[in-house]
Formats: structure tokens, sequence, C-alpha cells
């Protein structure tokens, strides 16, 4: 590779780096904000599959397991909850006790009847699941607290891939990002 080429792909990497940097940066910081803050604490009026109200404080003094997802997704949100099963199955296994808890990311689409069909399509029928919806803002504000990105794209909702270990006092200790990460290491200590 002449000079010439070698300073300019440093440059290349350097100029990418340097505007990479920022996002990353901001990213970890955001994740940082989320994980000290209680989750359980925002706002919005919250309703069940049942369509019975939700409040959020009831999920204090247990660990929880939870993720955002958008019902009449096929992809991200089948995939997160097979992996919330498994990890049901691993608390099972060593008699650990936990919440499973699945915020709805769209209100439209993601309601009382829907989650109550899911549930019942996908045999979650424990007492331990929840399913639960709000309006925009209060999505807006769980997504935020729970580091959870996602966007309108046409009709659909996308999102990342998040799971995450919640504290008994609604604060995040773990934070599952790809499908294939160790679902163990999601374990609540006992």
């Amino acid at each position: 590779m002449s000079t010439s080429n070698t300073r300019f792909s440093r440059r290349t990497a350097l100029a990418w780096l340097s505007a990479l940097l920022p996002v990353a940066c901001a990213a970890a910081a955001g994740v940082a904000r989320a994980s000290a803050m209680d989750a359980y604490q925002a706002s919005g009026h919250w309703v069940d599959d049942h369509a019975r109200p939700f409040r959020l404080e009831s999920l204090h003094g247990r660990p929880a397991i939870v993720t955002m997802a958008y019902g009449a997704c096929r992809r991200v949100c089948s995939t997160s909850l097979r992996v919330m099963e498994r990890i049901q199955g691993l608390c099972d296994a060593q008699h650990l006790a936990a919440n499973f808890v699945v915020f709805g990311l769209d209100p439209m689409e993601d309601t009382p009847r829907d989650w109550a069909d899911f549930r019942a399509f996908r045999k979650l029928d424990r007492a331990n699941w929840q399913f639960l919806t709000a309006d925009e803002h209060a999505v807006s504000e769980m997504a935020g607290r729970l580091g959870v990105h996602f966007w309108r794209y046409g009709e659909h909702v996308m999102h990342d891939f998040r799971i995450l270990l919640m504290s008994p006092d609604g604060r995040i200790e773990h934070a599952m990002t790809a499908y294939d990460d160790d679902p163990s290491a999601m374990l609540p200590s006992h």
C-alpha cells in the first residue's frame, strides 16, 4: 500500500472514529442513566392483558426479567419472548422467583385484547408474567428508562433486542442485547 493510501486510510479511520465516538459515548451515558433509575417510578397509566389498571410499583420487592415488545413483530419480539421463556425455565430449575414483564411498544396494536390473545397462543399463563400497555407518552418514558431504542418504519415499530434483569428496587442489573448472549447471566441472585 502506498504512503498516500495509508495516510488516506488512517485519516478515514480517524474521521470515522471521531464521528462515532460521541454517539457511542452518548449511548453509554443513556444506558448508565437508565440503569440508575427506578423504572417502576415511570409515569403513565399501564393496563394489563385483562384490561385492568396495573401499578408498576407492585413490581417492587422481586427481581424481574423485562423487555419491550411489539405484538405484531414476528422477528425480534418472538425471539425476545423465546429467550425469556428459556430464562423462566432456568429460574424454575434453580427455584428462583422472578416476574416476567413485557411492556408494549405500540399502544394502537398492543391492546389488552391483543396481548391476551398473544399470551394464550404462546401458553404464557403463569401469574408471574405481565403484558402491559400504556399511551405513547408512557411507552416513550419507559423505553428511555430501560434504554430501549425504537422507531416507526411505515406501519411497523422497529426496535433493538434488549432483555433486562431488574433488581427488586426497579434498577437495571444486567442487559442482554443479543439473542445468543448467555441467558444464565440473567438469573436473579438469591
